[in-house]
């Protein structure tokens, strides 16, 4: 039977952490899957590692960052641990996770599925605000330059918070250089290199403005460096 590992990146998300939790395991049960739920706290100043272990649930593992790594190390870390066939990557505000079953169904036939916002066949529904806009022009400009570098075919999209792939051993043996943003590039590139199957799925979707992405944060001065050593790297 097939097994999936979700891999959740977790940082200072106490405030919703546990109720996502049983929407996110109502879902995966409607689906008939076997599965394992990785949490990953990646250095939260909150309660969240509280919250974590507050759950009583066999079906989930726990992982503690002490310091903050960044979402993309968080996730390369619980990727080594995993053993099981089918990988889904959620950021913890389970966004687009309406369309949870339609990535399940999709690995019946492909090896990586991803939500992408940039098809042409979807549809944002913001009101457009300063953040709003902002986001999505930064998110247009980094997804042009990565596509046009990487040539990865999906439209510029390669950071939303929700995709599916069939475990390959190159997961296990791969360096990875992303350690903030941008591993769903390395993911996609890996997959476009050995010709496995990738679906895009179009969504209608909102920027969610609790994201921990801000516009004006020194954290963008690493992420704009490692975007440079994702280009020229990979």
């Amino acid at each position: 039977m097939k097994e999936f590992a979700f891999i959740i990146p977790c940082y200072n998300c106490e405030q919703f952490i546990i109720r996502n939790h049983f929407r996110l395991k109502k879902k995966i049960l409607s689906t008939g899957i076997r599965y394992k739920i990785y949490y990953i706290n990646d250095g939260s100043k909150d309660l969240t590692i509280k919250k974590l272990y507050s759950i009583k649930d066999k079906n989930i593992k726990i992982i503690n960052n002490n310091i903050n790594l960044g979402k993309s190390a968080s996730v390369i870390k619980a990727l080594k641990l995993v053993k099981k066939n089918f990988i889904i990557l959620l950021d913890c505000d389970l966004p687009y996770l309406n369309y949870l079953k339609k990535i399940i169904d999709e690995l019946n036939s492909n090896d990586l599925v991803i939500i992408n916002r940039r098809s042409p066949k979807s549809k944002n529904l913001d009101s457009y605000d300063f953040y709003g806009f902002a986001r999505r022009l930064l998110g247009l400009i980094i997804g042009k330059l990565i596509e046009i570098r990487h040539k990865l075919n999906v439209y510029g999209d390669t950071q939303s918070g929700l995709k599916g792939f069939k475990y390959i051993p190159d997961i296990k043996n791969r360096k990875f250089f992303s350690k903030y943003y941008f591993l769903d590039v390395e993911i996609i590139k890996m997959y476009r290199n050995n010709n496995l199957q990738i679906k895009s799925i179009p969504v209608k979707y909102s920027v969610s403005r609790k994201s921990n992405i801000k516009i004006f944060s020194l954290k963008n001065i690493k992420i704009f460096f490692e975007l440079v050593k994702i280009l020229y790297k990979i």
